[in-house]
């Protein structure tokens, strides 16, 4: 359950028409100046969105809506919209642009703003990434002077695309070690003399398959040279510990996969005495429909009636395959 819904989200409903408050873009919602006090690491106002990217656009309108509903309630804010400011590590070589940061009674509370598409499952809200990304920045505001909010905790301000109303908010605990953690991962990118060396992330999380997949897909796979200069890894080595990690998770996987064929098994009977194709369940809508069959082509029969398919041959992107037995 997201916590503090009430923090922002009633804010927003009161600065809206109707709402009990000020209207967003009245008179009266003027921006407050950002927090006094200058900072020792890298600070800069953001220049307006350049990119035609959909998402990014998506992203920064959503975020200036929050930012001035919240000022129109009377929040007091620092550095958020357009007063935005990056901060950097030179010691970690991380860097990072906050959202902004609002005054509670529990002191400063670091924002991070998000919009979603209305038919993202919110069951993953809120995305690891998302919380690395403010915790980083909390910790980067806390290496700044005294003047510069210090926040003792943040919160992700998720915003459906199609419905401003519909706002979702979860509080994030600060990762006092985070930047230490991260430090050595930074280096290696920032020092890595050939990107192949480079560890993929995006196979690790997926995000090379998000918005229309990654340009670089095809640099991205595993070419090893020459003969192998050991047979065998000793125990307790980093690679002995992945494996052990890939096995246990295979077991999980295959666990788990049976529990989810039993589980859509039952539903599918008890849909069928129901009489039903699709229902409510809880939190959850039901239905099941059927699918055609795959339509495919004897290419060995077609090759034998002489029918040349070398013009309408692709390559697909290479790819690796891993086995471990």
């Amino acid at each position: 359950m997201p916590g503090g819904f009430h923090q922002i989200h009633g804010r927003i409903h009161r600065a809206l028409p109707g709402g009990g408050g000020q209207h967003m873009f009245g008179p009266d919602a003027q921006r407050r100046p950002a927090h006094g006090g200058g900072h020792r690491l890298g600070q800069r106002h953001l220049p307006p969105v350049e990119q035609d990217w959909g998402f990014a656009r998506r992203g920064k309108q959503g975020e200036l809506y929050l930012v001035d509903c919240l000022l129109a309630s009377g929040a007091e804010l620092a550095y958020c919209g357009e007063d935005q400011v990056s901060l950097v590590s030179d010691e970690h070589r991380i860097s990072a642009t906050p959202d902004g940061y609002m005054s509670t009674d529990q002191g400063w509370l670091a924002l991070e703003f998000k919009t979603f598409d209305p038919n993202s499952n919110r069951n993953y809200f809120p995305r690891k990434g998302h919380v690395t990304q403010l915790q980083i920045g909390m910790e980067l505001a806390h290496l700044q002077d005294d003047e510069f909010p210090a926040p003792a905790s943040g919160k992700i301000v998720y915003m459906n695309a199609s419905n401003y109303n519909d706002i979702l908010e979860f509080d994030i605990k600060r990762d006092r070690d985070i930047l230490d953690r991260l430090a050595p991962r930074a280096k290696r990118m920032l020092t890595a003399k050939a990107v192949d060396k480079l560890d993929r992330e995006g196979k690790r999380d997926g995000q090379c398959k998000n918005y229309g997949g990654c340009p670089f897909a095809a640099q991205c796979g595993i070419e090893i040279e020459g003969t192998a200069t050991v047979i065998r890894a000793n125990r307790g080595s980093a690679l002995d510990a992945a494996v052990q990690a890939y096995v246990l998770a295979k077991a999980d996987e295959a666990e788990a996969k049976a529990r989810k064929d039993g589980a859509a098994e039952d539903i599918k009977k008890e849909l069928t005495a129901r009489n039903a194709s699709q229902l409510i369940v809880g939190n959850h809508k039901v239905e099941l429909t059927p699918v055609a069959g795959r339509r495919s082509y004897d290419w060995k029969q077609m090759e034998k009636a002489g029918i040349d398919l070398s013009p309408f041959m692709t390559t697909g992107k290479p790819s690796e395959r891993l086995t471990v037995k």
